[in-house]
């Protein structure tokens, strides 16, 4: 273990602290959201989406710093561990809930899918299945995102319909 897992603890924490418990936090959330609404309240909304990429770059940024110069990556196993960086990122993120805390423990469990493909028997599987396997997380949890949509929509009209029925049944 290097300094990379306590490092990225303290920054998950970090940010989850600026997102859930600053005004600062909730400018960028609500612009993340819908960046309209954010203008019509008062928001910078260019700023914030600007600083949002700055502190996501930085972010990175750290990252790839402490990967390189620790030297970690010359006891990797596998021969095409950067590529798939971001990749597995998206889906750590996903899974975790979008959420800073979660994604530790969810990035730790993609970590392992993916040192896991390094090792599966190459006379039944390829190496790739692992990068499989992650994509098959990313789409299920964009499901998810969009059938909870969907469902949040479908169950406001359906309560708008009723509403409607209400007050027309209340009018008579």
């Amino acid at each position: 273990m290097t300094i990379g897992l306590p490092l990225a603890v303290i920054m998950a924490v970090v940010v989850w602290v600026v997102l859930e418990k600053t005004k600062f936090g909730f400018e960028l959330k609500a612009t993340g959201m819908n960046k309209n609404a954010a203008k019509y309240c008062g928001m910078k909304e260019k700023r914030n989406t600007i600083v949002t990429m700055m502190i996501a770059g930085g972010l990175s940024g750290l990252g790839a710093a402490v990967f390189y110069l620790s030297g970690i990556e010359t006891w990797m196993v596998q021969q095409t561990t950067v590529p798939g960086m971001g990749f597995n990122g998206i889906a750590a993120a996903f899974l975790g809930g979008l959420n800073p805390i979660g994604t530790i423990f969810s990035s730790y469990f993609i970590q392992h899918i993916t040192s896991g493909g390094s090792y599966v028997d190459k006379t039944m599987y390829c190496t790739q299945i692992s990068d499989l396997i992650s994509a098959f997380i990313i789409y299920l949890c964009g499901f998810v995102f969009f059938f909870k949509l969907w469902l949040n929509r479908y169950l406001d009209k359906r309560d708008e319909k009723n509403a409607a029925k209400q007050v027309k049944g209340g009018e008579k």
